[in-house]
């Protein structure tokens, strides 16, 4: 059985007219805002309502980045939100505090170097294959030989 699968989830639907249902309500609710500013504020109060139409064309139709501008406005709220001085302060990391220097044995390897022994048998096998790798890499050096 053959079924279509949906592409260009990430448009959305024109629902009204040629906008989308939230470029209608970004419009709709910048025309009203500037409309009311404008009839219930003398003077002043169409400057405003102008700022709130063109606000409300910003939030339907501009975009920063290719996102639109209401996550610009998100991230900025965001910021002034949040704290903003950062110190650094060290920290010792786990393993740090965990080691302990008094349980120190050295172990001899196959290949005759001493390795601390800190009771994890993946960190000693890894330290014996470098070792190994290293001594390859001289022995052929000595004998002139390729790797």
């Amino acid at each position: 059985m053959q079924f279509q699968v949906p592409q260009f989830l990430d448009v959305e639907d024109k629902i009204i007219g040629p906008f989308t249902i939230k470029q209608f309500l970004y419009l709709a609710g910048g025309l009203g805002f500037g409309y009311m500013f404008g009839r219930f504020i003398p003077y002043v109060g169409w400057g405003l309502g102008a700022g709130m139409v063109a606000f409300g064309a910003a939030l339907a139709f501009y975009k920063y980045n290719s996102k639109p501008f209401i996550y610009l406005i998100e991230s900025g709220y965001n910021y002034i939100r949040s704290e903003r001085l950062y110190v650094w302060k060290r920290r010792e990391k786990d393993a740090e505090k965990e080691l302990d220097l008094n349980n120190y044995k050295p172990v001899k390897h196959a290949s005759g170097l001493l390795a601390n022994k800190t009771g994890s048998k993946l960190n000693d096998l890894t330290w014996s294959i470098d070792v190994k790798e290293e001594n390859s890499v001289e022995a052929n050096k000595v004998t002139g030989s390729g790797i």
